[in-house]
């Protein structure tokens, strides 16, 4: 059931902004995720960000490793222009582990730049908070570092 749930949450957060106009979608992949051995080993990760308005976005992510599987949906606001400056971030959290499950708050602040036309590369730092037992960690909340690179269209 827990399955059922978080697949249509990322249904609807995937689904939710395709009634603006003028959407800029965005689907990259975090470089820290990917080749951290801290992060269970490096894991497989997808993010997918739709714009809500001009300094606005949702974004959806999802990492899976060998032993946790990770499923974020969060509300982008840009202090700046969209993919151009500053932005934060704050939404929800579901980490899946081996033997337990948790959900928590991610927040994040970060700065992100277009390079290209369609290519966009950023960073940020995230706080994640409520989430213990699915890692095995006994202190929350605790920070992880961020740098990713995207297609824009």
């Amino acid at each position: 059931m827990k399955k059922l749930l978080s697949a249509l949450c990322f249904a609807v957060a995937v689904l939710l902004p395709f009634h603006a106009s003028a959407m800029t979608h965005t689907i990259g992949t975090d470089v820290v995720r990917l080749i951290d051995n801290n992060m269970d080993d490096g894991m497989f990760n997808l993010f997918w960000q739709g714009s809500l308005s001009r300094s606005s976005a949702v974004r959806a992510s999802y990492s899976s490793g060998d032993n946790l599987n990770i499923l974020e949906v969060t509300y982008k606001g840009y202090i700046d222009r969209y993919h151009q400056g500053v932005f934060y971030e704050v939404g929800g959290a579901w980490w899946d582990g081996r033997n337990d499950d948790d959900l928590g708050l991610m927040a994040a602040i970060g700065y992100e730049r277009s390079l290209a036309k369609h290519v966009v590369a950023g960073g940020s730092v995230q706080m994640v908070a409520g989430i213990d037992d699915a890692i095995g960690m006994g202190e929350s909340p605790f920070f992880l570092p961020s740098l990713y690179f995207a297609f824009a269209f």
